[in-house]
């Protein structure tokens, strides 16, 4: 039997160091061109989703300035999700659905923008408007507050006085008269407020009972344009909060007479300030008849108001508007000066009965300015 040959072991292969240098560097060069291939392609992905989150944006926020709100929800939605990183597309969405009437869902969409970054001004004063729009005050302060003192991008003051405007209409609308006082006192020697803003401000000082304030703004106005019907009203306004009723009626006026167009307004304003000027009770140089008669009259008149709104409640309240009627003074049973003050004290009990149980009637404006002047 013959012995199988044996074939000799193939030669190890060698390579010099230079070869496999050479032979890693292009294997790292084609794993670093891929990288940068794949890096090129993302970022041309991105900056396409960008591109198109921005075309969303512009296209929503076209539709909400014809009031399609319905529509630019969608097109605000396609935005913030190819953009999530864009608090500008998610503020812009939850600020429409607010529009919507739908604030919870709002309020579910922003709660993680703020997660994300808690001092951005606008995604602050849009959590501000939702929870305003819910009814709840304290919390819509908090972060109106946020909103104010937040961070803005550069050239954001607008937004930032908005802000601070918002809270404040919030505040006069809930007379809460002290936070906003506390929040008009920083802004008014603000000389970069315009005219309107400035009438504005001083208004809103007569709605926070600080009348003074605004005369002081109002008179500004005047040195610099004698002619401002606007600003003469503003006075007139004052001085029916501070009780002086003649110098109101002196500067409506005035107003009339730079506003004859706008007659018909001011001459209802003036026929008010008459309709006061003669119910005055503590009206300067009245002989102490009149101002019997006038202090009696004032009680009947507050007992009427308060009776339309609390004569049907408890009975109890019935009883003691009787006894008040019983109790007015006619000025024989005392001396005219003491039954004066006691016509004027009991109609000051009733008016702060009615005060606290009963909402604010147009229609007793007159009784009304009579009663902040006693007050005084």
């Amino acid at each position: 039997m013959k012995t199988p040959l044996v074939q000799p072991a193939a030669p190890t292969p060698t390579a010099t160091v230079s070869e496999f240098i050479a032979t890693f560097a292009v294997i790292l060069a084609a794993i670093v061109g891929l990288l940068l291939f794949d890096t090129a392609l993302a970022r041309v992905d991105v900056a396409e989703r960008k591109a198109y989150a921005g075309r969303e944006f512009a296209s929503g926020q076209a539709l909400i300035a014809q009031g399609k709100v319905e529509a630019a929800i969608e097109h605000l939605r396609t935005a913030s999700t190819l953009d999530g990183e864009n608090s500008t597309y998610g503020v812009a969405l939850a600020q429409a659905i607010l529009a919507d009437g739908r604030p919870t869902e709002a309020d579910q969409m922003l709660s993680p923008l703020l997660e994300r970054n808690e001092t951005d001004g606008a995604t602050n004063l849009a959590m501000a408007r939702v929870l305003a729009k819910e009814g709840k005050l304290d919390k819509a302060k908090a972060y109106y507050h946020r909103a104010i003192y937040g961070l803005w991008p550069r050239g954001a003051d607008k937004s930032r006085t908005a802000a601070r405007f918002e809270l404040i209409d919030l505040l006069a609308r809930a007379n809460a008269k002290q936070e906003l006082l506390s929040e008009l006192l920083p802004i008014q020697d603000d000389t970069t407020n315009d005219l309107a803003q400035r009438k504005r401000i001083a208004h809103l000082f007569v709605v926070a009972g600080s009348p003074a304030r605004a005369v002081v703004i109002f008179r500004e106005i005047l040195r610099r344009d004698t002619k401002d019907a606007d600003a003469f009203v503003g006075l007139a306004e004052a001085a029916l909060s501070l009780g002086d009723f003649a110098t109101a009626r002196t500067d409506l006026l005035a107003a009339q007479k730079l506003m004859p167009e706008d007659s018909s307004s001011l001459q209802s304003r003036v026929a008010l300030t008459d309709s006061v000027i003669s119910l005055d009770p503590t009206q300067s140089g009245l002989a102490l008849p009149e101002q019997v008669r006038r202090s009696r009259n004032l009680v009947q008149m507050t007992l009427a108001s308060v009776r339309k709104c609390l004569g049907v409640q408890a009975p109890q309240v019935a009883v003691a508007l009787d006894s008040a009627t019983l109790l007015l003074v006619s000025g024989r049973a005392a001396g005219q000066a003491q039954s004066v003050e006691q016509n004027l004290s009991l109609a000051e009990q009733l008016w702060g009965l009615r005060r606290s149980r009963c909402a604010p009637d147009g229609q007793d404006g007159a009784l009304a300015l009579i009663h902040g002047r006693i007050a005084q």
